[in-house]
């Protein structure tokens, strides 16, 4: 048998992890505004403040947090979900952190298939 549902959509969150998860996903998908000012504007002044190429190191880093921060966002979502969790919490940080997670692969995928 299935496991016991312990929250229905209309209800708050019974656990913690449903609540981690909603934080997750939402950063999951505000990160990737973020990158572009940080392309955009931070880190042309990040170079010619310091004459040197830092800011691609940054940008590199950043980026690696945005995929970290959105497979966690999956990761504790998926078992959020698996321990019964339905509420409109959960949803509202797994449905971006899934869409996060998508642009994830096609940007790989896009990236083995035409390397630059």
């Amino acid at each position: 048998m299935g496991r016991e549902i312990i929250s229905k959509f209309r209800e708050k969150p019974k656990t913690k992890t449903a609540w981690r998860a909603m934080w997750l996903g939402l950063v999951a998908l505000f990160i990737p505004q973020f990158l572009g000012i940080f392309a955009a504007v931070i880190r042309p002044a990040i170079d010619q403040a310091s004459n040197e190429n830092i800011g691609a190191a940054a940008g590199f880093c950043l980026l690696a947090a945005a995929f970290i921060i959105t497979v966690l966002a999956l990761v504790i979502g998926i078992k959020a979900f698996k321990k019964g969790e339905r509420s409109w919490v959960l949803w509202l940080g797994f449905v971006p952190a899934i869409l996060s997670g998508a642009f994830w692969v096609l940007m790989i995928v896009g990236e083995l298939i035409f390397p630059h």
